[in-house]
């Protein structure tokens, strides 16, 4: 779709990995958390919150330079339109909520104050512009706690999680972006971040602030951010990806050690979509298997639904995580995803044969 020549993905879409990961988790951990219509009115706030961002900031740079071309009234209808949801998201939170979720997000309103009066600068890409963003962002997932009803410990416990791997990520991040385009960073603050928010985490999960696999989660993550800083460096896009990985991971493991201590969260769910989503997969493995047959080269679709079968796994791990009884059914499903990967970066016509033996390891398991 276009408008007078100007695309609307230009301006209703921002071309950022990491603020997709900072504005996803911590709403997603806030539906774990406590699934219900407040934490999804907190999900709306947040999303289309952050994604007024971005054209509001395009209409604001034109008209501070006092000209208004075809592409600024586009981006103020298309913020107006998301503003319009994510106030209805804060309406249906406010309507519904069963705790004081506002009080986490005017606690971090100076940080929002900060990321503005950076953005009016141009300067919201240095670091602490984009950490005080991201530590905004993490605010939401005490607010959906706390919407949903949960105890002011619970809610204290997903911003530390969140805030702790926002700030090593960061460092992380920033300095694999400046190695891949041939700068050379000290690395330093990198491995100190890494390893700090394994440390801290420890200490809050020994005082009972933090369940444990959190603990895990950034353990991973500095002793692979750690490695990779010592590798040569990978492409921006890869770093950006790889980080939103690890950030719904981590949310992951959050949500899991909170179900652990007996918190009834979303995860309880996790036997059934597991069982769902796996018996889809094996029709689209072998129907991925026969159109990548027929192709020489593998197109974005089925990069994306390789996905799926990424989450379907994570899934199964967290079914057996939760107590169900030991079998061979995660494991087989992690074997075909792993061969998937694999085959998927050979030539025609490995990707196909990747996908059939994806299906036969879901059908075996199923």
């Amino acid at each position: 779709m276009r408008v007078q020549s100007v695309p609307l993905k230009s301006v209703a879409l921002p071309a950022e990995h990491g603020g997709w990961g900072f504005t996803l988790e911590p709403v997603l951990l806030g539906l774990l958390l406590a699934p219900g219509p407040a934490t999804l009115g907190i999900f709306l706030l947040g999303l289309f919150g952050f994604l007024a961002r971005h054209p509001l900031k395009l209409a604001y740079q034109d008209l501070r330079k006092g000209k208004r071309y075809p592409r600024t009234d586009l981006a103020l209808r298309v913020g107006a339109f998301y503003l319009f949801l994510a106030l209805s998201g804060l309406l249906l939170a406010a309507l519904t909520a069963q705790g004081p979720f506002l009080l986490p997000l005017l606690l971090a309103l100076p940080l929002a104050a900060y990321v503005a009066y950076a953005d009016a600068k141009n300067r919201s890409r240095e670091l602490f512009p984009e950490l005080a963003a991201a530590l905004f962002m993490a605010a939401l997932a005490p607010a959906g706690a706390l919407a949903g009803g949960l105890e002011a410990g619970v809610a204290l416990g997903s911003f530390l999680a969140l805030a702790l791997r926002d700030v090593a990520a960061l460092y992380y991040a920033r300095t694999q972006v400046l190695r891949a385009r041939g700068a050379s960073p000290k690395r330093y603050p990198a491995f100190l971040a890494l390893s700090l928010s394994a440390a801290l985490a420890f200490l809050l999960a020994q005082g009972g602030l933090l369940p444990y696999p959190v603990f895990f989660g950034l353990l991973a993550l500095a002793l692979y951010g750690s490695y990779a800083l010592l590798r040569p460096p990978v492409p921006a896009r890869v770093i950006g990806w790889t980080q939103m990985g690890i950030g719904l991971l981590l949310v992951l493991l959050t949500a899991f050690g909170y179900t652990q201590r007996g918190l009834p969260t979303a995860l309880l769910g996790v036997p059934s979509l597991h069982r769902l989503l796996g018996w889809a997969l094996v029709g689209l493995a072998f129907a991925l298997s026969l159109w990548l047959l027929f192709r020489k080269e593998v197109p974005r679709a089925a990069r994306f639904a390789l996905g799926l079968y990424d989450l379907n796994a994570l899934l199964g791990l967290l079914y057996l995580a939760l107590g169900a009884p030991l079998s061979p059914h995660p494991f087989l499903a992690l074997l075909g995803v792993a061969l998937a990967h694999a085959l998927l970066r050979r030539p025609h016509p490995w990707p196909g044969v990747g996908f059939f033996l994806l299906g036969l390891l879901l059908l075996g398991h199923g």
